[in-house]
């Protein structure tokens, strides 16, 4: 193995100091043919990692077989003139690491593929990178599950909450958003939020970039958006609304922000309740008819709670946690009543 591939080889086992690193990872940024050709090394690598937990195959030794098959790619017209002219010679190693590496490939894709799940807790909000390179934003309150690699032309993703989707582009390999709540957004590389609570009596899609198509799992009509446009599913009746919406309001939650223009108490109280991990109660019918705009970045729940009733007449009464029989504590409780 020579030493160009033995130094990607200690990166993709993290074997690199923090020094050499980032000089890798500098040019990988910086230039596409050697990215391709540590994605085409990295491949191999996960493929032959993954079939050494069955069989306890020697990662080196598969490398050495197929890295022949990857050289007859990436050297095509020098290797084809060559083997016009000593086919006796070249063409037994060549089909032999073909066939090393047709089996070595049959054999991974037919393994279980296991799934990963995630889950973010109330408070805070993740950010995931999928096998496809895709970046995934997880707020507050909100689980995913995906396939440890994706296979048969799919890139399937299950969602209850919100998550803000950044898209790998691929043509060929559709990704699907199936929401726990009856609801399928597919994509082939573009950006867009997705809010299925299953609290909550509607699913929101919002498209920032490029075009998604909206279904309800189970029937053949979708909806295609363009960026800035909003599909609304309600749950109850099965009814699909689009409409042009802010997509700062929409979106900004995955810089931390809240931004709220003309919203009832209702979503107030729930987006309040997921970002800062407690739970609001509002006492009095007068409260829902109540609209606000704001926008909160690094405030905390106090400083929220003291703008919200400065700007209604409302009292915020914050209970703190406290100790129950069995030794857990309760959540600290936020009570919102209006002032008379």
């Amino acid at each position: 193995m020579d030493i160009h591939t033995e130094h990607i080889i200690a990166y993709l086992e993290g074997r690199l100091s923090k020094e050499e690193k980032n000089a890798f990872e500098q040019q990988l940024q910086s230039s596409p043919d050697f990215k391709k050709e540590v994605d085409d090394i990295r491949f191999i690598w996960e493929t032959t990692a993954e079939l050494k937990l069955h069989k306890q195959i020697n990662t080196r030794q598969n490398w050495e077989k197929v890295s022949r098959q990857i050289a007859i790619d990436k050297y095509k017209k020098k290797i084809l003139s060559f083997i016009r002219t000593s086919a006796a010679v070249l063409l037994i190693p060549v089909l032999i690491a073909t066939y090393s590496l047709f089996n070595t490939l049959k054999e991974w894709n037919n393994l279980p593929v296991e799934q990963v799940e995630l889950t973010t807790a109330y408070g805070l909000i993740s950010k995931i990178t999928l096998p496809d390179g895709s970046e995934v934003w997880l707020n507050s309150g909100s689980s995913i599950s995906y396939p440890k690699r994706f296979t048969d032309n799919k890139r399937n993703i299950q969602l209850t909450g919100e998550a803000y989707f950044k898209v790998t582009s691929d043509k060929s390999n559709r990704f699907d958003v199936l929401t726990s709540n009856g609801l399928k957004v597919s994509a082939y590389g573009t950006e867009f939020n997705v809010k299925a609570y299953e609290d909550e009596d509607k699913i929101e899609a919002t498209l920032a970039k490029g075009h998604i198509e909206v279904t309800e799992i189970g029937q053949p009509v979708s909806r295609t958006l363009r960026p800035g446009e909003q599909a609304v599913y309600y749950k109850n009746t099965s009814r699909m609304e689009v409409d042009k919406v802010n997509l700062a309001v929409e979106t900004s939650w995955k810089d931390g922000k809240m931004i709220f223009r003309r919203a009832n108490m209702n979503e107030i109280v729930q987006r309040l309740a997921r970002h800062f991990n407690v739970d609001i109660k509002l006492e009095g019918e007068e409260l829902y008819d109540y609209n606000y705009s704001a926008t909160f970045t690094t405030e905390t729940l106090s400083e929220v709670l003291l703008l919200l009733e400065k700007t209604a007449p409302i009292k915020c009464t914050v209970i703190e946690p406290k100790q129950t029989d069995d030794f857990t504590y309760s959540r600290r409780t936020v009570i919102i009543k209006t002032i008379k």
